[in-house]
């Protein structure tokens, strides 16, 4: 176990280091990044790994379109909190999943960073939609960054980061506890990542907290706008940000994937 322990930390630290020299995480960032690939790798050996990787990889490769028109954003490289945000349940998912089987808690942990995935590509993707942004539940049309807008390119772009996700992890899957197990995880996966990324936008529009810049009157996430004025609260839960949501969103994923990897370990 120890020596387990000891290999899942290098290799983590590895791979958090090389982000943070490509500039894709600061320095805490980097840490929490070695925390959650230890975490991963403990409890679903290389297979999580790869899984984790792929999310990384694909999700930093992606043209950073950030927040637009006024709304906040930290930056181009991730923090401890960003991090912790879209990996943290996927390492416990792996940990406590994987007391009931290998196969089991790589199931748990792909569906949380599915849902980080899909989350991810609609955001990154989908703000150079030409369509305007509308809110899932309201209906009302909003600028474009708004949390909890969607557009029909963002909903695409949502499939495609929960299906290639959902991929891997089959495939892995298949190669480490048969293909029969693999027919439920790999769609399990991409179903639990759409579904996660619709309940990032659900709880975008409808809970987290709205501010809004006096100054400029705009729309904003932040408590200090770009302009330098403070903002005002606008509505929503009071402290519940973008990065709060954002790891409801990987819950939400990792328990809408528990299903399929139930009939998958009965196969």
């Amino acid at each position: 176990m120890r020596g387990r322990l000891v290999g899942s930390l290098l290799v983590s630290a590895a791979i958090s280091s090389a982000g943070w020299r490509a500039k894709a995480l600061n320095g805490r960032g980097a840490a929490a990044a070695t925390v959650v690939g230890t975490g991963v790798a403990l409890g679903s050996s290389w297979p999580g790994v790869i899984v984790l990787g792929t999310f990384f990889v694909s999700s930093s490769a992606l043209p950073r379109a950030g927040r637009l028109d006024g709304i906040a954003a930290k930056g181009g490289r991730r923090d401890e909190r960003q991090v912790l945000a879209n990996g943290a349940v996927a390492a416990a998912g792996a940990l406590v999943g994987s007391r009931v089987d290998a196969v089991f808690g790589l199931s748990l942990a792909a569906g949380a960073l599915s849902a980080a995935a899909s989350d991810t590509w609609a955001t990154e993707l989908g703000s150079g939609s030409r369509s305007v942004p509308r809110l899932l539940v309201s209906g009302r049309a909003v600028q474009r960054g708004t949390s909890g807008g969607v557009t029909r390119r963002g909903l695409l772009a949502a499939l495609a980061g929960a299906g290639t996700i959902g991929a891997t992890a089959g495939i892995l899957a298949g190669l480490t506890g048969g293909w029969r197990r693999a027919i439920w995880v790999g769609p399990g996966v991409a179903v639990a990542g759409l579904a996660g990324s619709l309940a990032d936008s659900l709880l975008g529009e409808l809970v987290q907290e709205r501010r809004h810049c006096p100054e400029c009157d705009a729309e904003t996430e932040a408590r200090v706008h770009s302009c330098g004025a403070a903002t005002v609260y606008a509505g929503g839960a009071r402290g519940v940000d973008n990065d709060i949501v954002n790891l409801c969103c990987t819950a939400a994923g990792c328990i809408a994937v528990m299903p399929f990897a139930a009939i998958a370990l009965a196969q």
